[in-house]
């Protein structure tokens, strides 16, 4: 015998173990993939569940700090609601107060400090957000207008107003009662 065969002999079963071992090793890791990719598979629906649940639940917290930062700026804007309804009677009797000033007294420096205090008081009340509602020569508006009498003039046009109307940030506060034409 060739002792240079005898080695390649003992090569070749070195070499067919060393074959079974990697077959062996690459079904071992093959049979591990096919796991791992089965629950893979199997887990799929529940991370597809999750991602969705996730994805509502921002959308869902979005929402909510929204509604919560325009309920936060409504109060803000009418949080002197009640406040500047209560001083609207101040304003009407400011009004009533010089519509019947007498004609002695108009040009009374008293009278024109009390008129320089009713300006600032409005002005104040202006810088809250607070504007007359414009009612004479307007079609009535239901929702702005309250209509007191009926007389002559354009039917539906206002003629008179006998308390002024305000909004407060665009919101009525307080309606305008008003004569309005009748058509005559």
């Amino acid at each position: 015998m060739n002792p240079q065969k005898k080695q390649s002999g003992a090569g070749d079963q070195g070499d067919d173990l060393t074959v079974k071992t990697l077959t062996a090793e690459r079904d071992e890791l093959k049979a591990e993939l096919d796991r791992v990719s089965k629950e893979l598979l199997e887990v799929q629906p529940e991370l597809e569940r999750l991602k969705d649940l996730a994805g509502r639940s921002q959308a869902d917290l979005q929402n909510a700090k929204d509604r919560l930062e325009r309920e936060a700026r409504d109060m803000r804007s009418f949080a002197v609601e009640g406040i500047i309804q209560k001083l609207l009677p101040t304003v009407d009797n400011f009004q009533r107060g010089f519509q019947h000033l007498p004609e002695d007294l108009a040009g009374h420096d008293w009278v024109k400090g009390i008129q320089a205090v009713e300006q600032d008081f409005i002005r104040l009340l202006g810088e809250s957000g607070l504007s007359k509602i414009e009612s004479i020569g307007q079609q009535v508006d239901p929702a702005k207008h309250e209509v007191l009498q009926a007389g002559p003039g354009e039917e539906g046009v206002i003629s008179e107003v006998f308390e002024e109307g305000y909004e407060l940030n665009g919101k009525v506060i307080r309606v305008a009662r008003v004569k309005v034409g009748d058509g005559s």
